[in-house]
């Protein structure tokens, strides 16, 4: 049976987190949830951990992930490495009614295929992963997994539809792109700290992966194997953007767009959406006007021209006056 227990401070040597980026690091860049929810939502976002002075997006490192198995943060990882494409794992996320149902009917045509994959315990249903003998093409992964669940008639998350999502969930990335990143496994989930567990051991860090190393890995061969004369599923998934907290300081602290936007697509260096100024006018009902860079989100333009104070005030957020005064000083 499902089970997990209220977070504690685990006790993580440098060899465990090491093990464990082996396991699942395939990128060094990597995201950090929140410890506080959004104020609009509710939500305990991820966000791009970034140097205060350069910008730049942090590194992973041993210290950060002994930190998240041990409770202090919680991380979340990239399936793609962009420079070759593949990934080191393929992981089934499932948070609606009846979704353990279906996860084990995947588990179980996986196991039929002679693939061995592991439950992992969520907040709202579970993931189910396969790991692999070495990186292999994203596109391969998807195609695989895609082409089971339609067979299954398992549906396929569009939107606001319910339905399994699938890591990676891009067949393939651009250089600066980073694609969608899924909670870390064996750390501790911000909204409800608590700690889930692979159902196949016991609840504690040293078990969990030893079973996470003795799993048997997907060949090359084998993943071509099963997915030859496959044919491809269309199910586009643009990539996720990523909310980039402010440094302290900031003017425009506690505000953050892309937690009142959702992005259509990604165009360049920046996300495409619809300005909630022109919406409220009727206008830009194809959802292009508003224009978002990915580097810096604090940074978004309508094409339209509205000004940031009418879109502002267009999501129930206005500038606050002192703001506004020191901009224009």
């Amino acid at each position: 049976m499902p089970t997990h227990t209220t977070a504690v401070i685990l006790p993580v040597t440098r060899a465990q987190a090491v093990q464990y980026m082996i396991l699942f690091v395939n990128r060094r860049a990597y995201l950090r949830q929140s410890h506080y929810p959004s104020k609009k939502s509710g939500r305990f976002y991820f966000y791009k951990v970034c140097d205060r002075v350069s910008k730049q997006p942090l590194s992973i490192d041993a210290a950060t992930v002994q930190s998240h198995l041990a409770g202090h943060l919680t991380i979340g990882v990239y399936a793609i490495n962009p420079d070759s494409q593949c990934s080191k794992w393929i992981a089934i996320d499932a948070d609606y009614a009846d979704s353990r149902r279906d996860l084990l009917r995947l588990q179980e045509a996986f196991r039929k295929d002679g693939i061995e994959s592991l439950i992992e315990q969520s907040r709202r249903g579970g993931h189910l992963w396969i790991f692999l003998a070495e990186p292999l093409p994203a596109k391969l992964c998807r195609l695989y997994v895609l082409n089971v669940a339609r067979r299954l008639g398992i549906a396929i998350k569009q939107n606001k539809e319910d339905g399994i999502e699938v890591f990676p969930r891009q067949d393939e990335l651009q250089p600066d792109e980073f694609g969608n990143a899924i909670r870390g496994p064996l750390g501790v989930h911000r909204a409800s700290m608590e700690r889930y567990w692979f159902e196949d051991a016991e609840p504690t860090l040293e078990v969990q992966l030893q079973l996470l190393c003795q799993v048997k890995r997907v060949t090359r061969e084998e993943l071509e194997t099963l997915t030859a004369g496959m044919s491809p599923i269309p199910a586009p998934v643009p990539a996720m953007p990523w909310v980039q907290l402010p440094a302290a300081g900031s003017q425009n602290h506690g505000f953050h767009i892309l937690s009142y936007i959702r992005t259509h697509r990604r165009s360049g260096k920046n996300y495409v959406g619809q300005c909630p100024s022109c919406a409220q006018r009727g206008e830009d009902r194809r959802g292009t006007h508003l224009s978002i860079s990915v580097a810096e989100p604090r940074m978004y333009h309508c094409w339209a021209g509205c000004t940031k104070e009418m879109i502002r005030s267009a999501l129930g957020c206005p500038i606050p006056s002192s703001v506004r005064f020191a901009q224009s000083a």
